[in-house]
């Protein structure tokens, strides 16, 4: 079922039936019948609207008739006069206007709270979406629900990954266009419609070159590591200097503080190295802005990956020329 109008929950309503989309006729189409059709799209109540700026000339008229009692799941489980069997022209089509339920989104399961497997709160309850035909667009909507912006991109969702789950898969077939407020406005399957086999979708909201501190149990303080063409990796402790380490936490939000630390507390040993040989004067924007090797140009092993900590007062006020201009905080 889908409504074809101005959004997912506003226009005329059609059914797929033998492979092909046809309307149906607003004889007897009342509350109940609105109710059952809104659920199946996944909104809760809804209006019976008029139809003319939604109207069709072509395609045919799938249902007449329909008498539902307002408790059934699918509109097909309604009385009406079977598949195809009309009296009415397009112009007696229904279209339906549907109350959109308030929808929530949260990323869990990531190494940074802007990655990780896609939950979403509906009916009261967090559930998943199933790893089946949600676009680049959809992902860019949950991560401008989640206040970052129209970026975003479908993640792997491998289990030792995101971890194992438990509760209702709401949603697959996920499309949206990528200008949606929420993922409530995309077309997309039925909610809870039925079980996956296919695994959880996970999403991704870091843009390239995103940085963050690791294994320090504080977003201000550990390993650092760049985001850089899909894969996280760290950088090298060869020339980096505390200056460097107060351009990474003023790009963090933290202001223009910040020092470089013993690196054993946050050890890593496989991953990729992603820069080396980084020199910053102290007023850059971002770490990448820095002198550097080149992406992975490196000649030092793990056990050099620099670790910066935030914590302490500004040094703006007595260390630099002139402070580094104001950045929105790209960390939270």
């Amino acid at each position: 079922m889908r409504l074809v109008g101005d959004s997912s929950s506003r226009g005329r309503l059609e059914v797929l039936h033998s492979g092909v989309w046809g309307t149906i006729c607003d004889d007897l189409f009342a509350a109940a019948e609105v109710r059952v059709a809104c659920k199946m799209l996944g909104f809760g109540s809804g209006l019976k609207i008029y139809n003319h700026k939604y109207a069709t000339s072509h395609g045919p008229s799938w249902l007449d008739n329909v008498r539902c009692n307002g408790t059934e799941a699918d509109i097909a489980e309604c009385s009406h006069s079977g598949w195809g069997v009309h009296n009415c022209q397009h112009r007696e089509d229904v279209a339906i206007s549907c109350a959109v339920n308030k929808v929530e989104v949260r990323l869990n399961g990531g190494r940074d709270p802007r990655e990780g497997r896609l939950e979403v709160y509906y009916n009261g309850t967090w559930g998943y979406v199933c790893n089946r035909g949600l676009n680049d667009a959809a992902a860019r909507v949950v991560c401008h629900m989640l206040g970052y912006g129209y970026v975003g991109r479908r993640s792997y969702t491998y289990r030792y990954y995101f971890g194992y789950v438990t509760g209702p898969y709401w949603l697959s077939w996920v499309r949206c266009s990528g200008t949606e407020k929420s993922i409530a406005e995309c077309r997309h399957g039925r909610w809870g419609a039925a079980a996956c086999i296919y695994g959880v979708q996970a999403v991704s909201c870091l843009t390239n070159n995103s940085t963050a501190l690791f294994g320090g149990g504080s977003p201000r303080q550990g390993r650092l590591e760049v985001y850089h063409n899909g894969s996280w990796g760290t950088v090298c402790d060869d020339g980096f200097t505390d200056a460097a380490a107060r351009v990474v936490c003023y790009s963090l939000g933290f202001g223009y503080v910040g020092r470089k630390m013993n690196f054993s507390i946050y050890d890593v040993r496989r991953g990729r190295i992603w820069l080396d040989d980084v020199q910053c004067s102290g007023t850059e924007r971002h770490i990448v802005k820095c002198r550097h090797r080149g992406w992975e140009a490196h000649n030092c092993g793990h056990h050099e990956n620099v670790a910066i900590s935030c914590f302490g007062e500004s040094a703006a006020r007595s260390t630099t020329p002139s402070s580094p201009p104001m950045l929105r905080r790209c960390h939270r």
